[in-house]
């Protein structure tokens, strides 16, 4: 009998155990919350992991006022391109990074606000008294923006005297402006404020913005409820005098002075007469020159890959012992660095520490074309060692009879490597060196990490401009599959019509 109560109490302990979490877990909540992780002074992820800036002190305002606790945010990096598909999938409840309201974004999402009105504006070194407005760098100076951003764009379209240089991040950008290859930083002032913060007496802001940008809290399209508390808890920040102090907190340090609260928009949400944009009536040609630029970079990449793998090839097969180290070092290094690196050294350590740009530094066109070169030299140094190791195991598949025939008959290293073991590797590789080549016509879409016009930069810059992310995105798929899928049938049938036969 005691057996049978001890069982009792047991299952008894246990149900009110599974009741009691079941009671935790409903009582508490979470919020999921978008910002971006890498903009000083707005939103920035510090050393401890945790994040600071306005953005973020206005996000923690808004979620108390909806109920929520600090440790009830769950953050959620929130990238430019990738802001609307979030909250169109509920994968966050509402986005607060510097998230422009325009027309296209009305079209997916809602916002709340504005919660903050900038504009764009200039960041030169502080020792720079040459640039004082935008209008300074008409005389082809060299202006660093993110890569198919808004401001980007804007300087190409409305000052074409200035030479744009574009990164993909901010801090890219200040570190050209720091050692001096590039005059000037664009972007909304209080973003070039958060960066100029972060040294002070490094940087200054100059000029006055010339554009307005207003700062909108993104959310679920229709979800007019929750629009209109966080509208309520916005104009409640801006009265109590939270919102003063959390700009004078950030940004005041860069010397900034706080703009006056802007007014909420009641008719924010209207789509203000925009219609669905036709992508290809309006990026139709802009897509085929991004389309042949990519192909321009892999003609010249391949045939500079093709040459120096040949080379290292030799280098590596040499009877030579400090010819096949070297060639083995350069293999093994190149080949596992990430290519994004190659280009970055190629842009930073080469272009812009060393000045060695392959251009004229006084051409009117010096960033686009210099910016073009590098990249193919990356591409060459990086797939040179691909087409290296292909070569080698092509060279391998011819029998060893033959090199040593051929060696009995006098022939010299490079005549037998020339006359015997090439011709037949390249035959005996004709598909592997087209996957190579394949695969180089994809890596292409990495130099736009230094702001090549080609199609993955012009890709950024449609989905910054229509929030269309899945439309653009399936438009250059398709692009690439053009480019990629006649190639892989040309190599398969050069490599059946020219096979070795053994």
């Amino acid at each position: 009998m005691s057996r049978t109560l001890r069982c009792l109490a047991a299952v008894t302990v246990l149900i009110v155990a599974l009741l009691s979490l079941s009671a935790c877990g409903a009582n508490s909540k979470k919020i999921t919350i978008g910002t971006k992780f890498d903009q000083p002074g707005l939103a920035a992820k510090k050393p401890d992991g945790t994040l600071a800036g306005f953005d973020i002190d206005v996000a923690k305002y808004v979620a108390g006022q909806l109920g929520y606790k600090p440790d009830d945010i769950e953050w959620k990096e929130a990238p430019s391109g990738q802001r609307e598909n979030l909250i169109q999938n509920h994968q966050v409840d509402f986005i607060v990074a510097t998230y422009s309201i325009t027309d296209a974004r009305k079209q997916k999402v809602s916002f709340a606000g504005p919660y903050l009105v900038t504009g764009q504006s200039l960041l030169v070194r502080a020792d720079n008294n040459e640039i004082t407005s935008v209008e300074s760098l008409q005389n082809h100076k060299k202006l660093c923006s993110v890569s198919g951003s808004t401001p980007a764009q804007r300087i190409k379209d409305k000052y074409p005297g200035v030479q744009l240089q574009q990164y993909d991040t901010y801090s890219a950008c200040l570190e050209a402006v720091k050692t001096g290859a590039i005059d000037a930083l664009s972007t909304d002032e209080v973003i070039l404020a958060g960066y100029a913060a972060q040294t002070p007496g490094a940087f200054k802001l100059i000029g006055k913005p010339f554009s307005v940008e207003k700062y909108g809290i993104g959310l679920l399209k229709g979800d007019k409820e929750l629009r209109q508390k966080i509208n309520d808890a916005i104009e409640k920040m801006q009265k109590s005098g939270e919102w003063q102090a959390a700009f004078d907190r950030n940004l005041g340090p860069a010397g900034l002075s706080a703009p006056p609260p802007p007014p909420l928009d009641t008719n924010i949400n209207a789509a203000g007469g925009a219609k669905r944009v036709d992508l290809w009536g309006t990026y139709g040609g802009k897509i085929l020159k991004a389309f042949w630029t990519t192909i321009q970079l892999t003609l010249l990449a391949a045939a500079g890959a093709l040459i120096l793998g040949t080379v290292l090839a030799a280098m590596r097969l040499s009877p030579v012992p400090v010819l096949r180290w070297l060639g083995t070092a350069y293999v093994n290094v190149v080949r596992n660095t990430p290519l994004t690196l190659i280009i970055l050294f190629c842009s930073f350590g080469i272009g812009n520490t060393l000045r060695i740009t392959l251009v004229d530094p006084h051409s009117p066109t010096a960033v686009v074309d210099s910016n073009f070169r590098l990249a193919a030299l990356g591409l060459t140094v990086y797939t040179a060692s691909f087409v290296c190791e292909t070569l080698r195991s092509g060279v391998n598949t011819v029998p060893l009879g033959q090199a040593e025939a051929a060696r009995s008959l006098g022939l010299s290293f490079g005549q037998n490597l020339r006359l015997i073991l090439l011709p037949q590797a390249f035959r005996a590789v004709i598909n592997p060196l087209g996957s190579v080549l394949i695969a180089l016509v994809k890596n292409t879409t990495i130099a736009s990490a230094i702001g090549v016009a080609e199609a993955a930069l012009l890709m950024k810059e449609m989905i910054e401009n229509t929030a269309a992310l899945l439309a653009v995105g399936s438009i250059f798929a398709a692009g690439f599959v053009v480019l990629t899928l006649p190639l892989g049938l040309l190599f398969g049938w050069l490599g059946k019509r020219y096979a070795v036969v053994r």
